[in-house]
């Protein structure tokens, strides 16, 4: 079995298939990094497992992987939450020198008061690793990548500051996603499910869904509204909730939520 992540070894969603790998119930045999989402998402269906961020503790949610679960058919197994720790990289190390900053956009939100406090202007690029390899192949003393500490070493880049990121146990929260008829579990449980619903068009709807919940003591975790693709501002909405559907309390919280809404998708229990 394969796992692909997006982009290049040593972004945070290597690091993040890397430490899966020890929590499946099968042996993997390469993991490999593809250029986009949308490419780890192909090797999806092609019954492959794919690991993909789904929402920062400090930028919010990467809403582009919260869509892809509308358009593709897919399972959620399991997730992993792994600290990011950015880095300022430069073949420099002289802070002072540095005018631009390239990362990704969520990684430049992250370390938006180091940026604006050092005078550094922060551009976007494609991805953390990718950023510092192209700051190592570049001539520019001027410019540094935000990114991993595992990429300055594998890109022989001197690390100007670490723990550059502004808020304290900054996460980001990855998932590991398989073909819904693919048989295979990760053993490192926490607990959840998802699921997307439709809201009946009524008054209440989406408040008396959310009561199902509270009415059987089940705590949510999650709450995200995305556009439905079906007719303009029409939304669903994405649940993350504590425990289990074979639950009597989510059972019964199911049910209920039958009557106000026109369609529930169970996307994983993990």
């Amino acid at each position: 079995m394969n796992i692909y992540y997006q982009w290049i070894p040593w972004a945070y969603s290597s690091i993040a298939a890397d430490q899966i790998q020890k929590n499946l119930s099968l042996s993997v045999d390469q993991i490999s990094g593809l250029e986009t989402f949308d490419d780890v998402r192909d090797k999806i269906k092609e019954w492959y497992m794919g690991v993909l961020p789904i929402e920062n503790s400090y930028a919010g949610s990467i809403h582009t992987n919260f869509y892809n679960f509308i358009r593709y058919e897919a399972r959620i197994i399991g997730e992993i939450a792994i600290d990011i720790n950015h880095a300022l990289l430069a073949k420099t190390t002289d802070i002072t020198q540095i005018k631009k900053a390239y990362s990704h956009p969520q990684a430049l939100s992250q370390c938006h008061d180091f940026l604006k406090n050092h005078g550094i202007e922060d551009i976007s690029y494609s991805d953390t690793a990718a950023a510092a390899q192209m700051v190592a192949e570049s001539e520019d003393q001027t410019i540094a990548a935000v990114a991993s500490e595992y990429a300055a070493e594998l890109y022989g880049l001197s690390k100007v500051q670490t723990h550059i990121q502004d808020q304290n146990g900054n996460t980001t929260r990855f998932l590991l996603v398989v073909k819904k008829d693919l048989t295979i579990s990760f053993t490192n449980q926490t607990n959840k499910t998802s699921i997307i619903f439709e809201t009946k068009d009524m008054p209440g709807a989406l408040y008396k869904s959310l009561g199902c919940f509270a009415t059987n003591n089940i705590n949510l975790t999650k709450i995200e509204s995305l556009p439905s693709y079906k007719n303009p501002f029409d939304y669903i909405f994405w649940i993350d909730l504590q425990g289990h559907l074979d639950s009597p309390q989510a059972q019964s919280a199911l049910k209920e939520l039958k009557f106000y809404t026109v369609d529930i998708q169970v996307l994983g229990e993990y």
